[in-house]
């Protein structure tokens, strides 16, 4: 005869109510309660009601405008609340050191933006790896496994690699020389989208896939004359480095120009072009245990921001 499963340890202890418990009695407040919690208000009163019924007694006193212990609920919360506290300390302690053990290498091309630098703010501390990704190169180190994550410029449309979202929709400026006064450019404050005809160009060139150049060193004006790219450059530095020597241009998003600021270059918009994308790309059937996290949290914060 086989022994008898053993009963589990305290089989009424009810952990989210008990932490629902303890959030509330720090907050006196539903609603704020609720929010903390990430659930309904009326999830909240769920789960307090049914703790009552456990205990066989109510916890809270609460009116309209007023919300209190009652004698046991103090009682309660004098054993319940420290004991939530010390495994919510040692749970975050045991993910901070999983996290620097295994952090989500994220790859990334130009710079890491604000709404990305808020995002790995918001993870353990040294849950993050970032590694830079070349301008013209935006897939290869994914697809072979030495990045968890990569945010590029869209489209993505790799086989084995998927999009998770798109975020941070911005105009299309050109590059330019600050001393030099290339044709097509004039006096204006603008580079209309035709007058890049007039302009040599300088592409992406690595092994970034023909559509994903396309999308972001486009071959033709939205009227249909041939746009000239003379030269290329792997890295976005390089490129630009090769624009303040000549009488070329480079085209790049609008958030991008900010962080590539130097005295020998202008930044110049162009209406009329397609405005570009960033994606979060990850590897099929290889999600990092971040990822979903790191894809809520910058979905989270990506309305009305610019990136």
């Amino acid at each position: 005869m086989e022994p008898p499963t053993p009963a589990p340890l305290l089989p009424e202890l009810p952990p989210q109510e008990l932490e629902c418990f303890s959030v509330l009695v720090h907050q006196l407040h539903f609603g704020r309660t609720a929010q903390r919690l990430g659930v309904s208000q009326g999830r909240v009163s769920q789960l307090i009601k049914r703790l009552e019924n456990r205990v066989g007694a109510p916890v809270f006193r609460r009116t309209s405008r007023h919300v209190e212990l009652t004698e046991l609920g103090r009682d309660l919360a004098e054993q319940v609340v420290p004991a939530f506290e010390r495994l919510r300390e040692g749970y975050d302690a045991a993910r901070a050191r999983a996290a620097t053990a295994m952090p989500l290498r994220l790859g990334f091309q130009c710079a890491v933006y604000e709404p990305v630098a808020r995002v790995i703010a918001g993870l353990p501390e040294g849950a993050t790896r970032l590694v830079e990704l070349p301008w013209a190169d935006p897939f290869s180190r994914l697809a072979r496994g030495e990045v968890d994550l990569a945010i590029v410029l869209a489209s993505c449309r790799e086989p084995g690699l998927e999009v998770l979202m798109t975020f941070s929709r911005q105009p299309v400026y050109v590059a330019l020389a600050a001393a030099r006064r290339p044709a097509g450019a004039g006096q204006a404050e603008a580079v209309g989208a035709e007058e890049l005809a007039a302009l040599p160009l300088i592409e992406p060139r690595g092994p970034a896939p023909a559509y994903w150049r396309e999308a972001n060193a486009p071959r033709r004006t939205p009227s249909g004359r041939a746009l000239s790219y003379p030269a290329g450059a792997l890295t976005l530095q390089e490129g630009l480095s090769m624009v303040a020597g000549t009488r070329r241009g480079l085209l790049l998003c609008e958030r991008s120009t900010t962080y590539v600021q130097r005295p020998d270059l202008r930044f110049l918009p162009v209406p009329g072009l397609e405005p570009t994308d960033l994606v979060v790309v990850q590897r099929e059937g290889r999600p990092h245990r971040l990822t979903a996290e790191f894809v809520t949290l910058l979905a989270a914060g990506r309305v009305g921001q610019v990136y």
